[in-house]
């Protein structure tokens, strides 16, 4: 095969910096958007953003991430390795406080993201099947969405699609420097966002897959396996700790994520969470025309190394969420599904490159032009797809009402008081338990206090706060569904002090 000639070299260094361009536009958008009710994830983003501001204010110890939930305690709270809001705050002592700081750190993430994908693209993939799996990820709607988002989902995605480049690359030469930037990203990626740890299920279908099962013996296998995992144990371990001691968790001991069998007995329940997920996965990841294409690849192409990769991805994203089902398919968690799409979008790539050598190879007498034609619209459906979602999320004004209430309602708080306020409900239809605590009215507040679950309103429980130190309760209208006369109750027990469109303020 001959080599590419300068031109043609120019031409795909053309297309590929159009490509990422492309995507650092996406990925740019409402990066200086402050943490107000234009925020995608309310009580992700304002429990990152009062991490922050808490190391900014209180202390920059990273072995204590504090919340604002956090009662009449210290705060200290168990969670993800703070590296997002503790690296805001260091900022902030720099160059003072500025709460979508953390918004560029996350771009700058997730551009690495796009440049770690392109090249695990054009190392599996035919060179139109690395273009088509590049624009695919680059418009993805669940990747744009993260890019920005003070969460630790962009910079988990980076060290997640590097891990799986650089693990790749290590079986190929096994180079030392390939093993040991695996290793590290692969630890990272544990630290950064603990159920990335599947991404051990598809290493070690790669390692058999690749060396065999003699592989095992291997001690820089092991030596690979304990290195990655060590940090991220020895961090969760202290966070749990944390938990234990103060009771304050971030969703990771405050709620059961796990399979059980008692959704077997109740299987509603269970078919309503798989109903979800795949409603997720076919909406924000996959598209439905490229479930078809990745079907069909799959049946067809079963044997190819990059479908393989595809297939072994597949299993590894499966089982993590057959296990964490209860979490992952439940509807606001959509951003836990953007592990799938690197996975989706080779799939997909290997699906188009695969149409394309089908057209020319049973298609003779059809002109280049239309064979490429046919491709495109297939794609074009894709993307167009991704598209319309990624519009959909832009400029998100759900929690508009409720943070408008919060200013009008914050004058008349005295700083240091503590308040209680409305959470969402403390179990799920099984009877497991959900972390119910909602971080937006704290932050936005600027105040700490309790949270009180809105399925357990009572005026006994309000009184438990109370005798706790609460002054001032935040009762939120949408939270009164399943309690409509418990805003009439209040008014009898305490005084009510400011009323807006979305919540009441009560004084005690």
């Amino acid at each position: 095969m001959s080599s590419p000639s300068p031109k043609q070299v120019r031409g795909a260094l053309l297309v590929w910096t159009g490509l990422f361009l492309a995507g650092a536009g996406l990925r740019v958008l409402d990066a200086g958007h402050p943490v107000d009710g234009g925020v995608r994830e309310s009580w992700r983003e304002c429990d990152y953003a009062a991490v922050a501001r808490n190391f900014f204010r209180e202390g920059m110890n990273i072995l204590l991430p504090r919340i604002d939930w956090r009662g009449e305690g210290p705060g200290f709270a168990e969670m993800e390795f703070p590296a997002l809001p503790w690296t805001m705050a260091a900022l902030d002592k720099v160059f003072g406080y500025g709460e979508a700081r953390g918004r560029w750190l996350m771009v700058a993430a997730s551009l690495l993201t796009l440049i770690a994908f392109f090249a695990l693209a054009r190392s599996v993939l035919p060179p139109f099947g690395a273009l088509a799996a590049s624009a695919v990820f680059v418009l993805n709607p669940l990747a744009v969405r993260v890019s920005n988002a003070l969460q630790p989902e962009s910079l988990m995605l980076f060290f997640y699609v590097f891990a799986a480049y650089a693990f790749l690359r290590w079986l190929e030469n096994e180079s030392r420097t390939w093993y040991a930037l695996a290793l590290v990203s692969t630890a990272m990626v544990v630290l950064v966002k603990i159920p990335a740890i599947h991404i051990g299920i598809l290493f070690l279908a790669l390692l058999l897959w690749k060396k065999g099962a003699a592989a095992l013996a291997r001690p820089r296998v092991w030596l690979f396996g304990i290195g990655a995992l060590v940090p991220g144990a020895l961090w969760y371990l202290h966070a749990h700790r944390l938990w234990l001691v103060y009771g304050n968790s971030l969703g990771v001991s405050n709620e059961f994520h796990w399979f059980g069998l008692d959704l077997l007995i109740r299987p509603g329940a269970f078919i309503k969470l798989l109903i979800n997920l795949a409603k997720m996965e076919v909406g924000l990841v996959w598209t439905p025309v490229g479930v078809a294409a990745v079907a069909a690849a799959l049946i067809a192409l079963r044997k190819r190394p990059a479908v393989r990769l595809g297939l072994f991805w597949l299993a590894a994203l499966l089982c993590y969420y057959f296990v964490t089902i209860r979490t992952t398919g439940d509807t606001w968690a959509a951003y836990y599904h953007v592990v799938s799409v690197p996975a989706a979008a080779l799939l997909i790539g290997t699906a188009a490159a695969a149409l394309l050598s089908w057209l020319r190879r049973t298609r003779p007498g059809v002109v280049p032009g239309l064979r490429i034609a046919i491709v495109a619209l297939g794609l074009t459906a894709i993307l167009g797809f991704e598209g319309i979602m990624v519009l959909r999320d832009l400029h998100p004004t759900w929690s508009q009402g409720v943070y408008e209430c919060a200013l009008s309602f914050k004058p008349l708080i005295p700083e240091g008081a503590l308040i209680l306020c409305s959470g969402g409900v403390s179990k799920d239809e099984t009877g497991k338990p959900v972390a119910y605590n909602a971080s937006y009215m704290f932050f936005w507040l600027d105040r700490k206090g309790f949270n009180i679950p809105s399925d357990l309103y009572s005026l006994d429980a309000v009184e438990s706060y109370v005798r706790r130190g609460a002054r001032f309760f935040v009762l939120e209208k949408e939270s009164l569904r399943d309690s409509p006369k418990f805003a009439d109750e209040m008014k009898s027990r305490a005084s009510l002090l400011a009323e807006c469109p979305k919540a009441y303020l009560f004084r005690f």
